[in-house]
């Protein structure tokens, strides 16, 4: 990595912005993940993952080099990438859904960010966060142009409380390219966890009772 790299890496990965109360992001240089531990898709084969993170729609992927009139390939990363817009068989909206507990990450890496770019995260039913290309963009200290020589990756993490269980990339014109798709998957809880919490659960519970019982008025 080139030492202008390197700088643009440190600078960006410093913006961290509080995006709402289960979710921070922030950007870093790209066009792959610099958290560690993460899976990602890259969508080289052609194919749409499916599994423990399913895409829902085969028309958001699209094959190298892509077109600058309608879905510009991300810079510095040749091969198939992922796209929603509004023509050329694009969807203007594709999701991702994650099984088991969800991921406590999710990232990208994206290219000409747009005003109109869209991502909204849920946590089962609940919207956790919904940010725009200004934003994304704001965050790597850029502007939401649609200027094609522009790429940055966005790092979504969630606290304790919150899980990731589906991501949605939507655009009203053309277009929100994206890549390398990477996540960390929510651990599941032991069956010891679960027993303690349960006989903590108890314990409360009975201590509750007792100090009813004995604030309680006798008449003997």
């Amino acid at each position: 990595m080139s030492i202008s790299k390197t700088l643009l890496a440190i600078g960006l990965a410093g913006a961290a912005f509080s995006a709402s109360a289960g979710v921070t992001y922030n950007a870093s240089a790209g066009p792959t993940s610099g958290v560690g531990g993460v899976t990602t898709n890259t969508f080289d084969d052609g194919l749409l993952p499916v599994g423990f993170a399913t895409y829902d729609q085969l028309g958001a992927l699209i094959p190298s080099p892509g077109n600058p009139g309608y879905a510009a390939q991300p810079p510095g990363d040749p091969t198939a990438f992922f796209s929603v817009g509004i023509s050329n068989g694009q969807p203007s909206s594709s999701s991702v859904t994650f099984g088991g507990n969800g991921v406590d990450y999710f990232g990208y890496y994206m290219g000409s960010p747009d005003d109109y770019n869209i991502v909204t995260m849920y946590s089962g039913n609940t919207m956790v966060l919904q940010i725009n290309g200004i934003a994304m963009a704001g965050a790597a200290s850029l502007m939401a142009n649609g200027n094609q020589q522009v790429g940055f990756y966005m790092n979504f993490f969630t606290d304790s409380g919150t899980h990731i269980t589906k991501v949605t990339f939507s655009a009203n014109q053309n277009a929100f390219e994206s890549d390398n798709h990477s996540y960390i998957a929510a651990a599941v809880p032991e069956p010891g966890t679960y027993a303690m919490l349960l006989t903590g659960l108890g314990l409360l519970g009975f201590a509750s009772r007792r100090k009813n019982n004995e604030s309680s008025p006798r008449f003997d």
